[in-house]
């Protein structure tokens, strides 16, 4: 998208891993406009971020911007007082965690807490008014922005896609056995412990390989799981490469992820990845994951929380023979790059972008 906008990020911290990933690109970190934060470790940096929504909202005033666009509708304040300050539209990217803010009641919690919410509360109200169109990750994201009290006026939905020049079959890759594959935090909102267990009972008449990529609080337990159970496979955390390559030695992905209170699974990008790489996906129909895949094409969508359906949709993507296996994956990666690219992602994007400033 440079080549039609000029982007600068601005930030209250910023910790830059890939620094070729922005070859001509701007990012203007608050904590390093301020001498005494400037040399200290990103941690620290980033702890006062929050604090420093004045200097980054005059860094963005200085700039004189024709489109702002933030993400997250926690923490916008810079973004609303220079939208406010310079008139320039403001678009807002909801992705999750962010509206579940004003869902959440506030005599649900007490103290400190209480006082918290509040402010982060007010917070994303100025933030749903401020914003000329609020972007949700997918359709069940955008009910719940609107029954958190956006306007559903200038609610969209906009699907954030992958690159499906990086996620792309890797040729001569082929799995040594089948093997499931599950990439998310290892936590019972993200339904490990479902998919630990279909596993474990499908192991014993169907021979395959559980691959966890991914931390968490559940970490001990299923170490535990594959202590006893020598096909269970932890990897802790992994690179996007390393990823990749967990990916392409897969039969099958599976994103079981399941409602824990106010939260469900805004859309699920690592089914996208899978999918792209030509790995057929299982899903619960929980939030936005089963916007994610085309059910019964590229993929299966059982019920939330049915764990013996969750065990037969992957037995039937073990079952597959090499040829229909070829075929659901072929089908797969059609679908995102069709419906679910970085690139109609971007031009979408653009087409807003556009559109708010005439």
């Amino acid at each position: 998208m440079r080549d039609a906008h000029h982007f600068r990020f601005f930030t209250g911290a910023a910790e830059i891993g890939d620094p070729a990933s922005l070859t001509g690109l701007e990012v203007d970190d608050a904590s390093a406009r301020i001498p005494v934060l400037a040399s200290r470790p990103y941690a620290t940096r980033d702890w006062v971020a929050p604090y420093l929504t004045g200097v980054t909202a005059r860094a963005l005033m200085e700039w004189r911007p024709h489109v702002i666009h933030q993400h997250f509708a926690t923490l916008s304040g810079a973004a609303v007082r220079a939208h406010r300050a310079t008139g320039a539209p403001m678009i807002l990217t909801v992705h999750g965690a962010d509206v579940y803010v004003p869902l959440t009641p506030l005599e649900s919690v007490r103290g400190i807490a209480r006082a918290r919410l509040a402010v982060h509360q007010n917070g994303v109200s100025r933030a749903f008014s401020s914003a000329a169109r609020v972007l949700a990750v997918s359709h069940y994201l955008a009910d719940r922005v609107v029954a958190a009290g956006a306007d559903p006026k200038r609610v969209v939905v906009h699907y954030q896609g992958i690159d499906t020049d990086r996620y792309q079959p890797l040729r001569g890759v082929q799995p040594e056995q089948p093997r499931i594959v599950f990439v998310g935090a290892l936590s019972e909102r993200k339904g490990v412990r479902d998919l630990v267990s279909q596993s474990i009972r499908l192991h014993r008449s169907m021979p395959h390989r559980l691959a966890l990529v991914g931390d968490g609080p559940l970490r001990s337990e299923v170490e535990r799981a594959a202590h006893e159970h020598p096909h269970i496979d932890v990897h802790g955390a992994l690179t996007q490469d390393q990823v990749r390559e967990v990916l392409a030695r897969s039969t099958a992905l599976a994103l079981p992820t399941r409602r824990h209170g106010q939260w469900r699974e805004a859309a699920g990008l690592v089914t996208l990845e899978a999918q792209a790489m030509g790995v057929p996906v299982v899903v619960y129909d929980s939030g936005g994951a089963k916007e994610m895949i085309d059910d019964g094409v590229t993929g299966l969508v059982v019920r939330e929380g049915d764990v013996d359906a969750l065990g037969e949709a992957l037995a039937s993507l073990l079952e597959l023979s090499e040829h229909e296996h070829a075929a659901i994956g072929a089908r797969a990666r059609d679908f995102v790059v069709q419906h679910r690219s970085l690139a109609g992602s971007a031009q979408q994007l653009s087409d807003h972008y556009e559109e708010i400033t005439r």
